[in-house]
């Protein structure tokens, strides 16, 4: 099982507290997040926006949440429909912060947590790019793909798109494309998940993954 954090931290006196992947699923910490990019190839395309929140257990209450515009002078090989799927403007990203800012702010929150995402494998995939060609990082995070736990769930032929998995789930849709909404919106969903995988006796968050990997397809 693959690990990582980001920043060093003393460790604490007392006895050893459990691993994440071992807690209960509603107890367990969450980092949700989500990119919107201006392409899908992280070796080509950019990354527009970080946005993440961490979560308690199955508390919909966010403890804490970034969104940032990340700054690119050159933006001429953005496509037009960018523009218009994720309502920023080339001078918002002109005037966007470094993605090294954004990213370390972002790592910082999601160390010593679940990571959760929809299509988990685009923004890993960015993101490890980035890392390593900031700091040499290789990202290594406990990861739950909401798009690939609502397959298996549902017994689906590929993974859902976020509309799929809010609209099976009755979570509403608002700011599509907007990656600090789609958080919250990934964040309903994994809610809702968890109590069907708890149903199922799916226990924690370790329960979850390796179940998932044994049914995934595609």
């Amino acid at each position: 099982m693959r690990w990582f954090f980001s920043i060093r931290r003393e460790a604490p006196s007392g006895p050893e507290p459990t691993p994440v992947w071992e807690r209960p699923l509603a107890q367990a910490p969450y980092f949700v997040l989500d990119l919107e990019t201006s392409g899908f190839s992280p070796a080509r395309d950019k990354i527009l926006t970080v946005a993440c929140a961490t979560f308690a257990g199955a508390s919909p209450d966010p403890e804490d949440s970034l969104y940032a515009v990340v700054r690119h002078e050159d933006v001429a090989d953005v496509p037009a429909h960018i523009w218009e799927l994720t309502g920023l403007s080339p001078q918002d990203v002109r005037d966007g912060e470094p993605l090294e800012h954004a990213l370390r702010r972002a790592l910082e929150l999601g160390a010593g947590r679940v990571w959760v995402a929809h299509h988990i494998r685009h923004d890993l995939g960015f993101l490890q790019r980035a890392a390593d060609a900031l700091w040499r990082l290789r990202l290594r995070p406990l990861a739950v793909d909401t798009a690939v736990v609502g397959q298996v769930l549902v017994r689906a032929p590929r993974p859902l798109t976020l509309d799929e998995a809010c609209e099976w789930l009755g979570v509403p849709v608002a700011g599509r494309h907007r990656a600090d909404a789609d958080v919250h919106m990934t964040a309903a969903v994994w809610r809702r998940e968890m109590e069907l995988c708890a149903r199922l006796g799916l226990q924690t968050v370790k329960d979850v993954i390796d179940w998932v990997s044994a049914r995934a397809t595609g």
